[in-house]
């Protein structure tokens, strides 16, 4: 996203129309690995659960952004079949790879930007205090959350940046750097 402020951050990920449903797939036919067998060709991507997580999305987004009610019966689809509870109102780049999307939670104000890799059991969402400090977090692009993170919040995660498994990211994280543990800690 390379952007300056938390508000340019906010005007870009997948702009004012939602992405196709098809935005995903190549990333995810990237992701795939050559040497397992099983694995050459779009339809065993296509038939994969990261897939059809960001797929089921892709659709919920399209249609929420027309009518909310579909938008949010196609999300409880999604969440049933798949495990993932992505908000269709969320604004989430191409290519994004959900791994393994049972219990990846993305709230409705979320941002992500293009390329971005999620593991197993995240939740990326909004932090409601008494101090007036509620938002919800922006994710950079090319950015990877490892399994069972949080991030919370109205914090910036920069361009590039890794959250490392279990980590509970409350700060913002600068553009290539990690935050690991709890509360994360930056490492440049």
């Amino acid at each position: 996203m390379t952007h300056d402020t938390r508000d340019d951050m906010t005007q870009g990920a997948a702009g004012p129309e939602p992405l196709g449903p098809f935005a995903d797939l190549a990333a995810n036919r990237r992701s795939d690995d050559p040497r397992r067998p099983g694995t050459a060709g779009v339809l065993p991507t296509v038939l994969t659960m990261r897939f059809l997580a960001a797929f089921l999305y892709r659709v919920s987004a399209r249609a929420g952004s027309s009518v909310p009610v579909l938008g949010s019966v196609l999300k409880q689809v999604n969440h049933a079949i798949t495990g993932a509870d992505i908000a269709w109102s969320a604004r989430i780049g191409p290519g994004l790879v959900l791994w393994h999307p049972t219990g990846v939670v993305i709230g409705s104000g979320v941002v992500i930007g293009r390329d971005a890799r999620v593991q197993q059991g995240i939740t990326l969402g909004a932090a409601r205090s008494r101090t007036g400090q509620d938002g919800d977090p922006v994710l950079g692009d090319d950015v990877y959350v490892g399994a069972g993170a949080r991030v919370l919040g109205p914090v910036r995660i920069g361009d590039r940046a890794r959250i490392g498994a279990n980590a509970v990211v409350l700060t913002d994280v600068p553009d290539d750097a990690s935050a690991v543990g709890v509360p994360a800690r930056i490492i440049p």
